[in-house]
C-alpha cells in the first residue's frame, strides 16, 4: 500500500473541531456541517493516498461519516455501504453489523446451496435435451402449418371447381359425388390437424417434465432465498440511542413493511450501530460519494447525499429514537421583494400565479397551505390545477376558473403544445461538462422513480420514461451558471436530474441538496419565469411572465 497515513489504525478518527452543530442532524434532509466536511475530506485523501484503496473504490461507492464524542474527545467514524472490494471488513473503517461474508459463517453455506440450485435450474434450462425437444415441436409445427395450408388451398380449389359443375348443370348422382367429396375433404383436414397432434403431444409431455422440474427447483429457491434473507435479517441485532435492541425483521414489522435486500448495510446505520455499541456520542452525520459519478443514481464525486428511504428509512427512525435532532426546515434565504405567492395575468376563465418556493402546488400530506388553497381563499370560488410545479421550485403555474378552460389547458399540458421557461442557477463548483455563455444544447435521458431513494428519480436507460430538455448557458455569476431551461416533456425532478447528471450539465442547480448541492442556508435556485400556451376559449397564443427575480 503506498503512501498510507496513521488512518487505518484505529476506527476513531480523533479530531479537534473548530465549530459542532448543536443539534444532530436530520440524515434525510441536512447539508453537511463542516466537521462532516472535513471528515469526509480526510478519508477521501486517505484512499486517495493508497493504491490499494484507490482501485477498490474507484467505481464508485457511498461513505459515510459520523462526528462524535466520548470522554471528552471528539473525532469521527468512517464507513461505507456494502462490501468493498468483495471485503466487508477494511481498517480505518467501522465493521458491519452483521458479516455476511465471513467464510465459515451460515451465510456462505447457505448462499452455497442456493448456488447450486441456480446451477441445477441452468443446466436444465440450457440442457441439449431441451433444446432439442424445442427444436423437434418448432419443426412440426412448421411442417404442419405447412401441410395445412397447402391442403386448404387444395379444398378452396376443389370447391371452386364443384361450384363451376354445379352452376353449368348437373344431375343428383353428380351432385352427391360433389357432396360426398366435400365431406372427405373436411373429414381429411382433421384427420391433419389429429396427427399432428398425435406426433407433438409426447414430445410436449418431454418438455413439460422438464419445465415442471425447473419450476420446482425456482420454488424450491425461492423459498431458501426467503428463509435465507429473514435469517439474514434476524441476524442483525439494531442498538439504538434510547438502548433498546431490535432486529431488522421486528423493526420493519412495526411499520407494516418488508425490508428490501442489503438493509443494515448502508454506511449510515453501520456507523451509528458501532457508535451506540463502544459509548460513542452522535453529533452529525453526513454520506457521500466517492469515486466515478454514478450512471443512473445521479451521484457525483464528494458530493453528499441523504440517507435511502426504502432500507435505511424504518432502521434509521428506530437507531435515533430518544434522540433530539435537527430536521431541515424550508426556510430559506431569498432577494426577492415578493416572499408571497402573487398573480401575475387574469382573465374570465384562467389565472396565471407565480408560486414561491416551499409551497406546495396542490394539498399534500405535509399540512402547508397549497397555491390551489391560497387562491381559492383569495377568489372565494373553485380554482381548477391543472399542472404542478415541485414544491422547492418557484414561478408560473396556470390555473383555471371552470373545468372546460381546465380540460382545455390540460390537454395542451398532455400534448406537449405549452412551452415553458425555466431560469436556475448552479453550484458553484465546475467544470460543468466545459459548458460556458452561449453554449446551447439538448440533454436526453430517460427516467422513472427511485423507489429506494423516495422521493428522488434516477436515470434509467431499460425502463425509463423519455425526457428532454433543451438548454441555453445565459452566463457565469460567481463561480455559478446561469442557465435558460425549455423543457420539452415533463417529467418529474427533470430539471433538477438533467442539470446534476454527468451526461447533462454535470452540476446540481444550487440548493438542491437531494441532488448533492453542498450549498448552505439558500433555496433550490429554480424558477418557472415563463410560460407560453394557447388560450383554450380566445384561441390566442398567448405567454405570460414572471417579472420577480427570485434570486
Amino acid at each position: 500500500m503506498a503512501g498510507k497515513s496513521d488512518f487505518g489504525s484505529s476506527v476513531f478518527h480523533r479530531k479537534d473541531f473548530a465549530l459542532l452543530p448543536e443539534k444532530f442532524n436530520d440524515p434525510f434532509s441536512y447539508l453537511p456541517c463542516e466537521a462532516v466536511k472535513e471528515s469526509a475530506s480526510e478519508i477521501s485523501a486517505y484512499i486517495g493516498s493508497s493504491d490499494e484503496l484507490a482501485e477498490v473504490f474507484c467505481e464508485g461507492k457511498m461513505l459515510g461519516v459520523l462526528v462524535v464524542e466520548k470522554d471528552g474527545k471528539t473525532g469521527y467514524l468512517a464507513g461505507f455501504s456494502g462490501n468493498a472490494g468483495g471485503r466487508n471488513v477494511m481498517e480505518g473503517f467501522v465493521p458491519p453489523i452483521f458479516d455476511l461474508l465471513a467464510p465459515s459463517g451460515i451465510f456462505k453455506t447457505r448462499e452455497s446451496e442456493i448456488s447450486a440450485m441456480n446451477a441445477g435450474i441452468r443446466k436444465l434450462e440450457e440442457s441439449e435435451e431441451l433444446s432439442a425437444l424445442d427444436s423437434k415441436i418448432n419443426e412440426i409445427l412448421r411442417e404442419e402449418s405447412d401441410t395445412i395450408a397447402k391442403y386448404k388451398a387444395f379444398i378452396s380449389s376443389e370447391k371452386e371447381k364443384r361450384k363451376r359443375i354445379r352452376e353449368n348443370g348437373c344431375d343428383g348422382t353428380v351432385l352427391g359425388r360433389l357432396e360426398q367429396e366435400s365431406r372427405f375433404q373436411k373429414a381429411e383436414l382433421k384427420r391433419i390437424v389429429r396427427k399432428f397432434k398425435e406426433l407433438l403431444e409426447p414430445i410436449i409431455s418431454e418438455r413439460e417434465k422438464i419445465l415442471s422440474e425447473i419450476s420446482r427447483l425456482k420454488e424450491e429457491r425461492r423459498k431458501a432465498s426467503d428463509e435465507l434473507q429473514k435469517w439474514i435479517f434476524g441476524q442483525f441485532r439494531i442498538r439504538n440511542f434510547a438502548g433498546e435492541t431490535k432486529d431488522i425483521n421486528a423493526i420493519f414489522a412495526a411499520e407494516n413493511l418488508v425490508p428490501p435486500a442489503g438493509t443494515g448495510e448502508c454506511a449510515a446505520p453501520k456507523l451509528l450501530q458501532y457508535a451506540f455499541e463502544n459509548g460513542f456520542h452522535p453529533i452529525a452525520i453526513g454520506e457521500f460519494w466517492f469515486g466515478r459519478p454514478s450512471s443512473n443514481e445521479v451521484r457525483c464525486n464528494g458530493r453528499f447525499y441523504p440517507s435511502c428511504t426504502s432500507k435505511c428509512g424504518p432502521l434509521l427512525r428506530f437507531m435515533l429514537k430518544g434522540m433530539e435532532y435537527d430536521p431541515m426546515e424550508h426556510t430559506y434565504e431569498t432577494k426577492t421583494e415578493v416572499s408571497g405567492p402573487h398573480i401575475v395575468f387574469e382573465d374570465r376563465w384562467l389565472i396565471a400565479a407565480s408560486k414561491p418556493s416551499g409551497m406546495p402546488s396542490v394539498p399534500g400530506k405535509n399540512g402547508l397551505k397549497s397555491m390551489l388553497e391560497w387562491l381559492c381563499e383569495l377568489k372565494s370560488s373553485k380554482i381548477f390545477s391543472v399542472h404542478r410545479l415541485d414544491m422547492d421550485t418557484s414561478g408560473i403555474m396556470l390555473f383555471a376558473k371552470d373545468e372546460k378552460t381546465a380540460a382545455g389547458l390540460r390537454k395542451q399540458f398532455e400534448q406537449r403544445f405549452v412551452m415553458k421557461t425555466y431560469h436556475a442557477m448552479t453550484d458553484d463548483a465546475g467544470p460543468y461538462n466545459g459548458l460556458g455563455p452561449g453554449d446551447k444544447g439538448r440533454i436526453e435521458l430517460p427516467l422513472c422513480p427511485d423507489y429506494e431513494n423516495r422521493p428522488r428519480q434516477k436515470v434509467d436507460y431499460k425502463s425509463g420514461y423519455t425526457a428532454v430538455t433543451e438548454y441555453e448557458i445565459e452566463g457565469i455569476e460567481n463561480g455559478s451558471l446561469s442557465i435558460r431551461f425549455h423543457p420539452v416533456t415533463g417529467r418529474t425532478h427533470q430539471l433538477r436530474i438533467h442539470s446534476a447528471h454527468k451526461d447533462g450539465i454535470g452540476v446540481p442547480i444550487k440548493g438542491d441538496r437531494l441532488y448533492g448541492s453542498l450549498s448552505q442556508g439558500c433555496r433550490l435556485h429554480l424558477h418557472a419565469s415563463s410560460i407560453t400556451f394557447i388560450h383554450p376559449v380566445t384561441g390566442k397564443r398567448t405567454k405570460v411572465e414572471d417579472p420577480s427575480k427570485p434570486f
